[in-house]
């Protein structure tokens, strides 16, 4: 079975999941990602199928579908197009046996390698098209190994619409000797952050996590290469695939294993199974097989030379690869008890060379004990032969002093110990233990960088060991002594109990994995159209007790991951579905549980709330902030009595949207007026390229309208609530008001804004457009539109200065202790904009403050009456309401079948109000919504056009230029971080 479920699917960084299609008869690959359907709710895309098949990259063999002939700008070499396509009448595909994202250490998870049951390897790349970057939903083939030869030809695909005549699913039991059984990405030499555990440190009663920088070990490429990637075949052939960085064509280096001595049994000797490992040992990786006519355990070193010195000359010279013969093992079919044993799983685990004392791979094998419902799954490790100083005396009786001889001429002080055991450069195994489990192991898998090992088992259940200690994952605190100053070790968001669903049997199940944060499961059962994903919970959740050590598992999984730079939606519906549960008994305790999340991951980042202001004003624009905050945003949708805990955070995004923008443009303005006025400048410019430097500059400003717009419907938003206040017989310590003047982040970003926006207009005040004076009027209304505000910056600056000042002072000359309280209210305003009833005088001062500032200089009537609508920082505003709610019990999970929803919502793009762009704040014209161009973000459901060509009926004057204004960034990633994708 483990054949027919393993490496079937693969979830990248990036949120896109592959997986093979074994029942449709046009495809045989899909893509899918997880999508917010109204802010609480969430399903999985509709897949887009894909059909991959040997002859992919013959230009007459292309699918209906498929464009072939597109010009690219991602480079490759065109391959000789074979006719073979035109003598037949049709193409065959074949069953994908394993889909591999370069998700290993820091490579990001945008190349997509597809095996198929032949060996054929097809190599896609997310995100990228003819026309440049694009969405990661859109695929294009780079290049496609059929066994014997690589073709570099690059082809966008398009998914399958119907099915194609000239193309049939091959279907066979039989095995190939060609089957790939393993892949492995080689990771580039770039460190990354790994959280290793987090501990509860009694003297302080808080919680510390250990983190840290680990470079890559084992094999990884120089700078010089784009990618490498490796892969063992069943008759034991490597394949080493590769690309420099200066080059557009794909390479290949291939090797065979040394498995049978004569040519007799070369033939017949198969590998049952293979598996490659990094080692903790200069550019070496471990190749494990398992051989099905031997039935014995071999092991190989293949080491990979770059030879990045081996000529001077400007041209690199090719990889050299070895493979060097360890070891080869017998391995034991009958257990202690006399039962006969089946090796159903071969699996190696790597161990991190910084956070692990042994660093040797560990290999696992598992069997079924024939006979009973019972799995025997056997640890060892491949370890160096040790010499003991008697033998060695035997054999070399002047060997100590030859050494001792070599260290006194090196000028080395140290002396050889001659009672130390020899290590040699041969390999033996060391038996660990043997575990006897309930029940049959389908496969099992490797999570977090190898961490943590995952067994799936025939009935549904599932496990998590953690390899350090072999301990189960899920029972960790509740077997944990606590001795000592550190208590409550967590080590994954399941170490406090919460477990993963029931699942059905794997025999109805086509694949299954845990997701990459381990925070869920995602399947595909027989028959069924769509996967499915089901997050993991605690079933009962009546003890408040839990709340904090829950909250805390929860902040760590989600800054590793962060870390480890994963989407995390799996983890967000992992947290809201727990958060719900805990909402239906008790809303305040689900708020309060929030808080407790918030409060934990703040430090985990080593960020403070009271940082000063240079501090601020870097962690503001940092991408942890960004994520915690669209975090904090998905938390608190759906929350009916706490609707401040996502509004906060939307407030913040969108402040940091806006700082950007003016940011962006002020420096963008000032590189093209020095572009028009140095030695090329106006002068020497023919005018058609100064027309087009004059109009993008221009353009620039205009695509500032919209955002500036919003910026004074907000400020003038916030004096209108502090009207209400003002006017309010109640009082009430909680408002959104509060949370904005109240906190430092928005009070630091405010006044960032402010700066820009001074900055952009001395900028276009002091270098009028003159060459072209029409192209001046988006100046023009630019300050026309910031002049409009009915509440006056200057003075509003003034204002948010003199209130940062006044309550930075208070925590001043304080105790530890009332400084602590100063960072819970910093917490308090950010999340739930209220104000903690130690500080309960801050809301009279930010009300008489505001109202003796500000609104005792401006027209009070003009505030209160100025149009504040279009903000969007209400959930309502921006899905449609037949869908803004909680669409089925929490029992039943957040993540919703298609199926369940009518036609109506079929198509993304009907969960959003298509009113306002979510990235540029403008409105959407007619022209715009009828075009078929359009994107949503799968986390905050906004909608957007940002990167593509603006429409001609919002630029500044009609002209045939095309300008798409908004940074490649927002091609790909919304404001909040999230997905885009298009609708």
């Amino acid at each position: 079975m483990s054949s027919t479920l393993q490496n079937k699917t693969s979830w990248s960084k990036n949120g896109i999941i592959a997986y093979g299609d074994f029942e449709s008869p046009e495809s045989n690959l899909c893509i899918t990602f997880l999508e917010t359907i109204n802010g609480v709710n969430w399903r999985l895309h509709p897949p887009q199928r894909y059909v991959i098949y040997p002859q992919l990259h013959e230009t007459s063999a292309v699918p209906e579908t498929a464009t072939a002939s597109s010009p690219s700008t991602l480079g490759a070499g065109t391959s000789t197009v074979s006719n073979a396509s035109s003598k037949s009448s049709a193409s065959f595909f074949y069953n994908i046996s394993s889909v591999h994202w370069n998700n290993w250490f820091s490579l990001p998870g945008d190349m997509l390698a597809v095996c198929d049951e032949l060996g054929n390897m097809t190599m896609l790349i997310s995100g990228q098209g003819p026309e440049g970057i694009s969405t990661y939903d859109k695929l294009t083939m780079l290049f496609q190994d059929n066994i014997y030869k690589i073709h570099n030809h690059v082809m966008p695909l398009s998914p399958i619409t119907k099915i194609n005549k000239n193309l049939e699913r091959k279907k066979t039991k039989k095995q190939y000797h060609t089957t790939i059984l393993d892949f492995h990405w080689i990771s580039s030499s770039k460190n990354i952050i790994v959280s290793q555990f987090c501990a509860l440190d009694t003297t302080i009663n808080t919680y510390r996590n250990k983190a840290q920088q680990i470079p890559p070990f084992g094999v990884f490429h120089p700078p010089f290469m784009k990618y490498a990637c490796v892969a063992v075949r069943r008759n034991g052939q490597i394949d080493f695939w590769y690309q420099f960085s200066n080059s557009k064509d794909h390479k290949k280096i291939t090797l065979q294993l040394a498995m049978s001595h004569t040519q007799r049994f070369k033939e017949l000797d198969w590998l049952r199974f293979a598996n490659i490992t990094p080692m903790d040992k200069g550019h070496c990786m471990l190749v494990t097989t398992y051989s099905q006519l031997t039935h014995t355990l071999s092991f190989y070193k293949l080491n990979v030379s770059w030879n990045a010195n081996a000529a001077k000359s400007a041209v690199l010279s090719d990889p050299t690869l070895k493979i060097q013969h360890i070891l080869t093992t017998s391995i034991n079919n009958v257990d202690e008890r006399g039962n006969v044993l089946e090796l159903t799983n071969l699996h190696v685990v790597s161990k991190s060379s910084s956070s692990e004392k042994d660093h040797h791979p560990e290999v696992i094998l598992v069997y079924h004990v024939v006979g009973t419902g019972e799995s025997l799954m056997k640890r060892i490790r491949l370890m160096h032969t040790y010499l003991a100083p008697d033998y060695l005396s035997i054999l070399k009786p002047d060997y100590w002093e030859q050494q001792q001889k070599q260290v006194n001429g090196r000028g080395n002080d140290q002396s050889v110990n001659p009672k130390a055991p020899l290590k040699t450069n041969r390999y033996n195994i060391r038996y660990y233990s043997d575990m006897i489990l309930n029940g049959k192991i389908s496969f099992l898998s490797s999570e977090v960088l190898d961490g943590f090992v995952t067994l799936y088992f025939e009935n549904g259940d599932i496990q998590v060991f953690n390899s350090s200690d072999w301990e189960l994952e899920t029972k960790r605190l509740v077997n944990q002594v606590k001795e000592g100053k550190f208590t409550n070790i967590i080590t994954s968001v399941i170490s406090t109990g919460l477990n993963f669903p029931k699942l059905p049997s794997l025999i109805a199940v086509e694949w299954i994995n845990v997701s990459p944060t381990m925070s869920g499961v995602i399947l595909k059962k027989h028959g069924v159209a769509t996967p499915e994903f089901h997050s993991i919970s605690r079933d009962d959740v009546s003890d408040p007790q839990n709340d904090v050590v829950d909250a805390t598992a929860f902040a760590f999984a989600f800054v590793g991951s962060i870390h480890r730079q994963l989407s995390t939606e799996d983890l967000s519906v992992a947290f809201k579905t727990h958060i719900l549960k805990l909402a239906t008994n008790d809303e305040k305790r689900a708020a309060g549980f929030i808080m407790a999340l918030m409060k934990s991951i703040y430090p985990f980042f080593n960020v403070s709330l009271g940082a000063p202001r240079e501090l601020m004003e870097k962690m503001v624009s940092s991408r942890p902030i960004q994520k915690i905050m669209l975090l904090q945003m998905e938390l608190g949708n759906g929350l009916k009595e706490e609707q401040d805990i996502a509004e906060m955070a939307r407030i913040v995004l969108f402040l940091k949207n806006v700082l950007f923008s003016f940011n962006g443009v002020a420096r963008n303005i000032q590189f093209a007026i020095e572009q028009m006025n140095n030695g090329n400048g106006a002068g020497q410019m023919n005018s058609g390229k100064l027309f087009q430097t004059a109009f993008s500059k221009q353009d620039l400003i205009h695509s500032l309208i919209p955002i500036a717009k919003w910026f004074v419907k907000f400020v003038a938003y916030l004096m209108q609530e502090v009207l209400l206040l003002i006017n309010s017989s109640s009082y009430k310590s909680s408002s959104l008001v509060f949370g904005v003047f109240g906190s430092k982040m928005c009070r630091q970003l405010i006044l960032s804004i402010l700066t820009e926006i001074k900055k952009v207009v001395h900028v276009i005040s002091k270098f009028p457009e003159t060459v072209y004076p029409i192209l001046n009027e988006s100046s023009n209304y630019l300050k026309v539109v910031l002049k409009e505000s009915p509440v006056d910056f200057e003075k509003f600056e003034t204002f948010l200065i003199n209130v940062n000042n006044k309550l930075t002072a208070v925590g001043e000359d304080q105790t530890p202790e009332y400084k602590e309280n100063i960072i819970n209210r910093e917490h308090s305003l950010l999340v739930k904009a209220e104000i903690p009833e130690k500080f309960a005088n801050i809301s009279a001062f930010l009300v008489a403050y505001s109202k003796n500032t500000l609104l005792s200089n401006s027209n009070a009537a003009s505030i209160y009456f100025t149009d504040t609508s279009g903000l969007r920082i209400s959930q309502n505003e921006f899905f449609v309401p037949e869908v803004n709610r909680l669409l089925q019990p929490i029992e039943e999970g957040l993540v919703l079948n298609s199926e369940q929803l009518s036609d109506k919502f079929k198509n993304s793009l009907a969960f959003s109000q298509p009113i306002y762009d979510g990235i540029t704040y403008d409105k959407f014209s007619e022209m715009e919504l009828n075009d078929g161009k359009m994107k949503r973000c799968s986390r905050c459901g906004c909608l957007t056009r940002a990167g593509y060509p603006i429409s001609h009926d919002k630029t500044i004057i009609p002209t045939s230029y095309q300008t798409k204004r908004w940074p490649a960034m927002y091609t790909r990633f919304c404001i909040c971080s999230g997905l885009l994708y298009e609708v």
